[in-house]
């Protein structure tokens, strides 16, 4: 086999190097293209949150922010996870302050609406 061929299939620190390639530094800094990535990527698809470990039983639970949005993700008495946006649906309170935990029920502080995990 020739050398050449042989050098584009033994990956080495040297043939990295020379087909390396990466985004100029305004995409890892810029707040205006930050914005238009929540707004066009992760607000529009499936992102990953966290990992089924992190809610192992019936009423645990954790909080994550995507694209400026709090999102809560538990495991209900059914033994299914479920994903729901941290915001009452009666007056706009944010559900849950902290990042995980453990509940029987979900519970507004405004008015105390109740979301039961069944």
């Amino acid at each position: 086999m020739h050398a050449t061929a042989a050098s584009q299939f033994h990956k080495t620190p040297e043939t990295f190097q020379a087909g390396a390639k990466t985004l100029p530094q305004r995409y890892f800094a810029s707040p205006q293209i930050f914005a238009e990535e929540q707004e066009k990527i992760f607000s529009k698809h499936w992102v990953l949150v966290g990992h089924q470990s992190q809610i192992a039983q019936a009423g645990d639970y954790f909080t994550a922010e995507i694209a400026n949005e709090s999102l809560i993700v538990v495991r209900d008495k059914r033994d299914a996870i479920r994903g729901f946006y941290n915001v009452c649906r009666h007056r706009g309170s944010r559900l849950i302050e902290n990042r995980n935990g453990q509940c029987a029920a979900i519970q507004c502080p405004y008015h105390a609406w109740t979301y039961a995990l069944d």
